[in-house]
């Protein structure tokens, strides 16, 4: 099975490097004690409820930084999961697998949670023209794996960093005075490039950043009503985005507005961790 670009990423390997560091400290001290080195053992991966399977390719890329542990993958991430289900086989000096079974258990709950939560809002907005997509409210060193996930749970991806798109927001207005299409040109003239979106709060700030051709423009915190009219006065002219608290019930109602996108911060800053567990036993 190929895996995604993104475990190769040096900013992957340094966050497992990190978190083998946090957790190991200068040894596994219980394993030392009770399980000899030369002891082998097998382990069974499995989901304890329905999931969307996410970061799988992480077992090979932790176990190969503790010892010899052959790692089988019986699922793809983007797999939904039913409970029971064995997701991977792995095999190797008992040592490593006990070392290394928490961060996995951490990385791949975390990121098949990420990946469920992300289906379900999908799975909220079918039949329409709404794209679910992420936002930066992510755990600090997990960006990466975190935008992988919603990947994974059928969303799309905002912007990754702060160096790869522009987004005018409150903060940046309240130091041009409040000027949405003098923030959105001097923006554009700084950056050609970048694509620029400009966070709008009230109905007559959407109607002023309409001539200055942003390239999206962004509903903070609207109610459904004002979100209508702003898809009416746009037009079309600039595509929408709605963002500010909305929760995957209010999708179908998003959806109706005839907005393009929903961001939200929720698919990866609120999603609970998959209830998933690996079972290890000795090897005689």
């Amino acid at each position: 099975m190929a895996r995604d670009p993104v475990f190769d990423a040096p900013l992957v390997d340094a966050l497992i490097e990190l978190a083998l560091a946090e957790d190991l400290g200068e040894g596994d001290r219980t394993s030392q004690a009770l399980v000899p080195s030369t002891a082998r053992a097998r382990g069974r991966l499995a989901a304890k409820e329905p999931l969307v399977v996410c970061g799988l390719p992480l077992l090979e890329l932790v176990f190969d930084h503790l010892g010899e542990v052959a790692v089988t993958l019986r699922a793809e991430d983007g797999h939904r999961a039913v409970p029971g289900e064995v997701l991977a086989t792995l095999e190797g000096e008992a040592r490593a697998l006990l070392a290394g079974e928490r961060l996995v258990l951490n990385l791949i709950q975390h990121l098949s949670g990420i990946a469920t939560r992300t289906r379900h809002c999908v799975d909220g907005t079918k039949g329409s023209r709404l794209v679910v997509r992420d936002t930066r409210k992510t755990v600090p060193g997990m960006r990466l794996l975190a935008k992988y996930a919603v990947r994974v749970g059928g969303g799309t991806n905002h912007r990754m960093a702060l160096d790869d798109a522009i987004l005018i927001k409150d903060n940046h207005l309240a130091f041009g005075g409040g000027d949405v299409a003098a923030a959105v040109r001097h923006a554009r003239a700084a950056a050609p490039r970048l694509p620029l979106e400009i966070e709008c709060r009230t109905l007559d700030e959407v109607a002023a950043a309409v001539p200055a051709k942003p390239d999206l423009i962004l509903l903070d915190n609207m109610s459904l009503a004002d979100i209508t009219a702003a898809v009416k006065l746009v037009a079309k002219k600039v595509p929408l985005e709605v963002s500010g608290g909305v929760r995957p019930e209010d999708l179908p109602a998003v959806a109706a507005t005839g907005a393009d996108f929903v961001a939200m911060g929720a698919l990866t800053h609120s999603a609970g961790a998959a209830d998933l567990h690996l079972k290890l036993e000795p090897i005689p």
